[in-house]
């Protein structure tokens, strides 16, 4: 499809010879002699670039590019005269992609072009994901139903319009930092980046440079000047990705960055201000680690101001079917399969297993499932169920048997009730669909109170 530029222009003779130029090397062209023409026509037609003179009747092509900012998507390229440059270069600090100096080269005029137009598709899509997070980290997308979970996004909602500094501690894949991407985005700070250091992923030698940043020369192949992830990071969120995994030797530069909000690049002698927000996330017991000398205390309460406890799945059975059921949806949209419940009596076994590894594993073994299945509905789980979490069911599930047994058999009404009225009422076949003994089937009816407006058709 080709691009559509739109020039504005009241000299006819320039005109025309740049109108040949784009037409030649591929794009569509509209033109209107004056500012005022450009914005009324941008109300009906949509081009992906305005090559705008600087000196127009009526507004000039400096106003033009600061009218033109509510079309977030579509760039500017302001054409002027040598002697007024200064007009131009305002017309960039408005949003204008680029400009051009009168007389210019074809080659000249389709370089700036290109490049305006792969600039503003970055942008776009650069906005487009922004837009994309923003919906989905959101606390109200996180599934979740326990009172557990209801009060950590109470401390969560006290805390994402603020400054301050979080520390979120629970068990690998718990959800640490799903819930850090959702203070984020749930704040004041949401249009701004959010950059995530995974701390127990960087070599402890590279820790200092990567965080910091480096000036070329700093060390042996530090052949360009780099900035480090916290001038990324400027204006908005830092994640400390597992933060107790951080080098020792480190930790007290870090706590002096976030103190004074400044810092100073390897191999450089200024210092650099920034305005970062941090979070931390951490799978350990930092209070132990200070106590054992492997992280400092005075680190530790910086980081803690607001400390958050994410309960482990296994203290939340009643989020486990609401998770069960968001994760088979996304995973059988994935793979194209008709696949949309999980039956009792595997929803039975998902409630008592441990999950040593969380919401992570349950996502892992929900996928496995929709992978391997061949009808409508998962039947069975446990083969995809760990021997560590079977070990740890009976000492650790104890204390909660009977919440998730209440949890199992309202899924379990719940889902008989649908295939029964699916059915018309007919027990042998909703039976089967349930991949249910008829004779079982009918003693749940009975459990449940469910008799009425059953039959049995054999």
């Amino acid at each position: 499809m080709k691009r559509r530029i739109l020039i504005v222009e009241d000299d006819e003779i320039f005109l025309r010879p740049l109108q040949r130029t784009l037409e030649v090397a591929g794009f569509e062209v509209l033109t209107v002699p004056s500012g005022e023409d450009a914005v009324d026509l941008l109300k009906s037609e949509d081009v992906d670039l305005v090559l705008t003179d600087k000196r127009l009747p009526g507004i000039d092509g400096v106003e033009l590019v600061r009218r033109l900012r509510e079309h977030a998507d579509l760039g500017a390229v302001v054409m002027t005269a040598y002697g007024t440059i200064e007009s131009a270069v305002e017309a960039m600090r408005l949003g204008a992609a680029d400009y051009l100096v009168k007389p210019f080269e074809t080659a000249e005029v389709l370089m700036v072009v290109r490049h305006a137009i792969e600039f503003q598709e970055l942008r776009a899509a650069s906005r487009a994901t922004l837009r994309r997070n923003q919906e989905r980290f959101t606390l109200q997308n996180i599934v979740a139903g326990s009172q557990q979970m209801k009060d950590v996004f109470e401390l969560l909602r006290s805390v994402a319009e603020l400054d301050t500094t979080v520390l979120i501690h629970g068990e690998t894949g718990a959800g640490k930092e799903l819930l850090a991407r959702s203070i984020h985005f749930s704040g004041p700070r949401r249009d701004k980046p959010f950059v995530a250091v995974n701390c127990a992923a960087i070599p402890g030698e590279l820790f200092e440079s990567e965080l910091f940043g480096f000036r070329k020369g700093a060390f042996t192949g530090a052949s360009e000047t780099r900035r480090g992830l916290f001038q990324m990071a400027n204006g908005g969120t830092l994640l400390l990705d597992e933060v107790g995994e951080m080098p020792l030797g480190l930790q007290s530069k870090l706590l002096r960055v976030i103190e004074e909000k400044r810092l100073t690049p390897v191999g450089s002698d200024r210092t650099v201000e920034i305005d970062v927000r941090f979070i931390a996330t951490t799978n350990k017991d930092l209070q132990e680690a200070v106590e054992l000398g492997a992280f400092r205390r005075d680190l530790f309460y910086r980081l803690s101001v607001m400390p958050i406890r994410v309960p482990p799945l296994r203290e939340r059975a009643g989020d486990i079917p609401l998770l069960a059921q968001h994760f088979l949806e996304a995973s059988a949209r994935r793979a194209k399969k008709p696949i949309g419940a999980i039956a009792p009596v595997a929803m039975e076994a998902l409630c008592r297993y441990a999950w040593p590894g969380n919401v992570r594993e349950l996502e892992n073994v929900i996928e496995r499932a929709v992978i391997v299945a061949k009808g409508d509905i998962i039947a069975d789980v446990e083969r995809f169920l760990s021997s560590e979490g079977e070990r740890q069911r009976v000492d650790l599930t104890l204390p909660f048997r009977d919440a998730k047994a209440r949890v199992v058999e309202d899924f379990e009404r719940a889902y008989i009730t649908g295939v029964l009225e699916a059915h018309g009422g007919k027990l042998t076949a909703a039976a089967k669909h349930a991949d249910m003994d008829p004779k079982n089937f009918s003693e749940k009816l009975t459990r449940y109170g469910l008799r009425r407006g059953a039959t049995d058709e054999s």
